[in-house]
């Protein structure tokens, strides 16, 4: 059995330009850029102060963030 997916005029476009920016040195710049933020806020949370729930949360926050974002456009890119 075989689905269709309808997409949408908007989603085709935010497809495509997901696309452009995934086969481009660009978004290997981005990626790295997210990763080294990542990075930083794990390294924060390695140190932080168990009690200091603010910073924690934060530093989780931003990690599950970079991810998601991640996900999100190149997830995106294969629809086109």
């Amino acid at each position: 059995m075989r689905k269709i997916i309808d997409i949408d005029e908007k989603l085709k476009g935010d497809a495509l330009i997901c696309k452009q920016g995934v086969d481009t040195n660009f978004w290997d710049l981005v990626k790295t850029i997210l990763g080294r933020l990542k990075e930083d806020a794990k390294n924060t949370l390695v140190t932080a102060d168990p009690t200091d729930i603010s910073t924690i949360s934060q530093c989780q926050a931003t990690a599950k963030i970079v991810d998601q974002l991640i996900a999100v456009v190149e997830d995106t890119a294969k629809l086109s």
